[in-house]
């Protein structure tokens, strides 16, 4: 792992991710995201709810990257109970805020009881405000709270992109008709002459036009651009469909 820029970790918390009901777009998006701002996601993972689960989880993400990201489990209902595992995770108690506790009533006027949790942090936590957000953010250290709906989810992650300041990660891309294994060869010899890139192979089917996507990244551009230039003289021209 290169821990000279910024790391991520996203966990996904709800039983309904696990068991098939329902499709996780939040990561997909975070991940892109996270990767158009510089920063490193390292590890993804998906929990059910569970308060001995996340509190583990959220624990030892904490303690080995610079951002987490929670989805899920924030609701009224309950098996929402991300904010209990995040609080047990640091022994601390799960307090009503009540600037959130505000928020509330302004939507709902008196709420109940089980609207309350989701006025709900982890004593110490701080609210992160944005005028494209309706409810604020909640943050505990270095973890960001977040809703598993994403459309909200969503919203509230762009809302706090502000605070990434990672240099910028530039991408090339080569579509080639050509097979992986005639092309392995090069892509090796770019890798060992040229530090600090990153050379993906994905391979694409029934597609007339091109059989791999050869991706090439780093945060040094001139250094992705000769790497790019270098890799596409040792193609064979008839096999390069398309750069981007």
């Amino acid at each position: 792992m290169n821990t000279s820029f910024k790391t991520a970790g996203i966990i996904i918390i709800g039983d309904e991710i696990l068991s098939g009901k329902i499709q996780d777009n939040n990561a997909f998006f975070m991940a892109k995201e996270l990767w158009s701002h510089g920063i490193q996601l390292c590890k993804i993972s998906i929990i059910p709810d569970s308060i001995e689960e996340i509190s583990e989880e959220v624990l030892s993400f904490s303690k080995k990257y610079d951002y987490v990201f929670t989805s899920g489990g924030i609701g009224p209902t309950h098996d929402d109970v991300t904010i209990e595992g995040i609080s047990k995770a640091f022994n601390v108690k799960t307090v009503v805020n009540n600037t959130l506790k505000k928020h509330l009533e302004k939507k709902v006027g008196n709420p109940s009881v089980e609207q309350l949790k989701m006025a709900e942090v982890p004593e110490g936590a701080e609210l992160i405000e944005d005028e494209s957000i309706s409810f604020p953010i909640i943050k505990f250290k270095n973890i960001y709270i977040l809703p598993g709906i994403p459309e909200l989810l969503r919203k509230k992650f762009i809302a706090i992109e502000k605070i990434f300041n990672e240099p910028l990660i530039f991408l090339r891309k080569i579509y080639i008709k050509e097979s992986e294994s005639e092309i392995a060869p090069f892509l090796k010899k770019i890798l060992s002459k040229f530090d600090n890139i990153k050379i993906g192979s994905y391979p694409v089917m029934n597609i007339e036009d091109y059989s791999v996507i050869v991706t090439i990244e780093s945060r040094d551009k001139e250094k992705l651009d000769e790497a790019f230039k270098e890799l596409l003289d040792a193609l064979k021209p008839k096999t390069i469909y398309k750069t981007e």
